[in-house]
This record gives C-alpha cells, sequence and structure tokens, in this order.
C-alpha cells in the first residue's frame, strides 16, 4: 500500500478523523499547482495519537507547535506531512461539508471551497512570509477557476471573517485584472 492508503487504514483502525488540505485539496478544486508535502487538518485533541500513527509509518517530528507540527518522512523523496490541528467545533463544521474524493488509490476529505478558502484566507492573515505568495495564489487561482463572485454577500464575509480588507482588495484586484 501507499502513503495515502495507510494513512487512511491507519486512521481509520484508530478512529481518527482527518481532512486533506493545502495544495492537495487546491488542486481538487480546480486550481493546478504543484505540491510537496501532505497537509491534514486535525482535532487538536487527537494531536497524540497522530503522531503516534505516522511515527509507526516511521516518519518523526521536525517541528511542532500549538497548532501545527511538520513530520519528516523515512526516506528522501516521500511525501513530508503536516498536521494543522484545530478546535472541535470548527473541524466538525468543516469535516461536515467535507467532499469525498479518490486521491492516490484512497477515499479521503477534502475541504468544501468555502472552508478551503477559510483556511486559505486564515493562513494568510497569521501566517508567515515565506508562504504567503503562494498562498495568496492559491486563493486568487481558486476564485478565478471557480468563478466565485467576490462582490456577494457570502464571498466578502468569508473574506473579512477569515483574511483581512488588504487581503480582499488584493484578489478583487487580481480577478478585475488589476
Amino acid at each position: 500500500m501507499g502513503l495515502f492508503q495507510d494513512i487512511a487504514a491507519e486512521a481509520q483502525k484508530g478512529k481518527l478523523d482527518f481532512l486533506v488540505i493545502g495544495g492537495l485539496a487546491v488542486v481538487f478544486h480546480g486550481y493546478s499547482r504543484d505540491t510537496a508535502d501532505l497537509d491534514l487538518l486535525i482535532r487538536r485533541e487527537e494531536r497524540g495519537p497522530w503522531v503516534e500513527l505516522l511515527s509507526r509509518l516511521d516518519y518523526a517530528v521536525h517541528q511542532g507547535r500549538t497548532n501545527f507540527v511538520q513530520l519528516s518522512p523515512p526516506k528522501q523523496g516521500a511525501w513530508p506531512v503536516d498536521l494543522m490541528l484545530v478546535g472541535d467545533a470548527t473541524f466538525d463544521a468543516i469535516l461536515a461539508a467535507g467532499l469525498e474524493v479518490e486521491m492516490y488509490g484512497a477515499r479521503l476529505k477534502i475541504p468544501s471551497l468555502e472552508h478551503l478558502l477559510a483556511l486559505k484566507l486564515h493562513a494568510l492573515k497569521h501566517g508567515h512570509l515565506k508562504r504567503y505568495g503562494k498562498d495568496l495564489l492559491d486563493v486568487e487561482g481558486l476564485v478565478r477557476v471557480n468563478a466565485l463572485d467576490l462582490r456577494s454577500e457570502k464571498m466578502r464575509h468569508i473574506f473579512l471573517r477569515y483574511g483581512t480588507i488588504r487581503i480582499y482588495e488584493q484578489i478583487s484586484g487580481f480577478t478585475r485584472g488589476e
């Protein structure tokens, strides 16, 4: 079995829910871009069981923070895994609206387009400068390929709740060709 099937099988055994986020989810929502890691959204309280699960697959914690854990792969060329940790209410809402997809031979869930945008906007608002450009391009690409109307109340609300007015205006300018 491959990594995706192994993670899905082990998570099911341990009754651990998750969603695939990041670049792979962006691709499934229509914006094609390269990605070199596997990003998973998990419940904050399940950090320990997830680290144990990935340790059984020979992953090692590279960096751990309150809301984020980076794991190094067992060998060169394998997928690094990043865990994003969120509270139960946030996780449950994203999971309930998630979409099931076939990914590398496994049935996995990704966030809805709106939730993925919210996650990306949150990352832009609170993230590191080195990731800013990539996340900004992801948001702009998702808006374009999905023909989202940023003037709609729903989209404006998502942008202003999870991002900033500056990000909203920047993406609005991109999509208008400014």
